[in-house]
């Protein structure tokens, strides 16, 4: 296994976080803003277990995705990742053994 550069790991999540992700999902404090009204609307706002914070992950790129439609725009790693969470969302309700309709 290589050694990890830590230097290059800052390197690259300060290029993203101060990048053109303003762009895309406009400035943090609005983004999860966003995030956090959604997430109270579809929950109630607690988070009790794995598959609440799966559903917190769909819900941050439901509220991207929102943003990017006002802008007439479509997302589309948003959307993939959406349709990744959603999945992992299924499988840990399936493994906490969470009643199915």
């Amino acid at each position: 296994m290589e050694p990890i550069d830590v230097d290059e790991i800052l390197k690259r999540a300060h290029e993203l976080t101060h990048g053109p992700r303003g762009d895309t999902y406009g400035p943090p404090h609005e983004d999860y803003a966003r995030v956090s009204e959604i997430y109270r609307a579809v929950t109630g706002g607690e988070m009790r277990d794995s598959a609440d914070a799966a559903l917190f992950m769909v819900c941050m790129k439901l509220a991207r995705i929102g943003y990017n439609r006002e802008k007439r725009r479509l997302h589309v790693d948003s959307v993939v990742d959406s349709c990744g969470y959603l999945w992992v969302y299924a499988q840990c309700a399936q493994d906490l053994e969470h009643d199915f309709v």
